[in-house]
């Protein structure tokens, strides 16, 4: 049973319906970061048309910490945390190029580990760390950088 079916077993076990919408919602976020705007165009492509209840389910799944919240750019986008065994809603590190939007998530445990560990969080339980990194690479090049394939993020990612 892969990770997104426990999670679907246990919110049944408590009378939770994993409805359609639900289960689309998920569908479209899967490996991508949307905003809401970018959940309801994908939606709406398949069917569903109604704006608010897009808004219920993703406050549904953000309660059930199926998927996260993250502000990139000013912008809240959203986040699936079921699938990928190496990050959850509560732990996360996303890193942004300011250039042309891309997004990356560096899951590296030594980096969580030097912040919870850090005197100043000597009496302190952190239960929660999402991190947001955004900026524009040093060899930012204007007419290569907006090519996905030639911005630095997306192999900053691959080396961890």
């Amino acid at each position: 049973m892969d990770e997104r079916e426990k999670v679907f077993g246990e919110l049944r076990k408590n009378n939770i319906r994993i409805t359609k919408q639900r289960r689309a919602i998920i569908d479209v976020l899967e490996g991508k970061h949307l905003t809401i705007q970018d959940v309801y165009s994908e939606l709406k492509k398949r069917g569903y048309n109604n704006l608010g209840t897009v808004y219920n389910n993703i406050d549904f799944l953000l309660e059930h910490k199926i998927v996260a919240q993250i502000f990139i750019n000013g912008k809240k986008h959203y986040d699936l945390t079921i699938d990928d065994k190496s990050h959850s809603a509560d732990s996360h590190i996303h890193v942004t190029c300011k250039v042309n939007n891309n997004i990356i998530e560096i899951n590296d445990s030594e980096i969580f580990d030097l912040i919870k560990n850090h005197a100043i969080f000597k009496d302190f339980t952190i239960n929660k760390l999402q991190l947001v990194v955004e900026g524009v690479c040093e060899h930012y090049d204007k007419d290569t950088c907006r090519k996905d394939e030639a911005c630095f993020i997306n192999n900053l990612g691959k080396t961890r």
